[in-house]
């Protein structure tokens, strides 16, 4: 009896340590420099203009219809964090002042997005696009999230087609 209890409770820490393990925690080392996003605050003359889809291997279009749009500076903080999130870390240690600098839009039912009035800088502009397929085990979600590096110049607008 005592055997079986011992056993349950290995059992037990091994499903927990399996569990437990899936998950990677990033600690942030870049510090947040608020000098670095100074440039990034405020309204700006530059514009960023797009379209965000995937296409899917039978050459159909899916837009990024009603989807966010994000648009982070690229500094060396927000460049650790995106290295973290893209290989599937949660970040423990996140400063909240960054959230201050990211932007945000919806896209239209076509996938369109629109940044008016930012500074001009680097960015990293990305957006979530999923749906679901049926499968033999029932829907399936694929897609994908589709993201690029892009320069804002003073007075002028970027146009760009934000897919892979």
């Amino acid at each position: 009896m005592l055997l079986i209890r011992w056993i349950q409770i290995l059992l037990v820490l091994i499903t927990a340590a399996t569990l437990t393990g899936c998950v990677t925690i990033h600690q942030m080392v870049t510090p947040f420099d608020e000098t670095e996003f100074a440039r990034f605050s405020g309204d700006g003359t530059s514009t960023i203009q797009g379209q965000a889809f995937l296409k899917t291997r039978g050459g159909e279009v899916r837009y990024a219809a009603g989807n966010t749009v994000i648009l982070l500076p690229d500094t060396s903080y927000t460049r650790e964090l995106r290295q973290a999130v893209s290989r599937g870390e949660q970040v423990a240690n996140k400063d909240p002042r960054c959230d201050s600098y990211v932007k945000k839009t919806t896209a239209d039912g076509f996938g369109n997005f629109e940044f008016k009035n930012i500074p001009a800088g680097e960015y990293y502009i990305e957006c979530p696009i999923f749906w679901e397929v049926p499968s033999q085990y029932g829907l399936q979600t694929t897609g994908g999230v589709v993201g690029k590096e892009i320069k804002a110049l003073p007075n002028q607008a970027v146009k760009l087609m934000l897919t892979e």
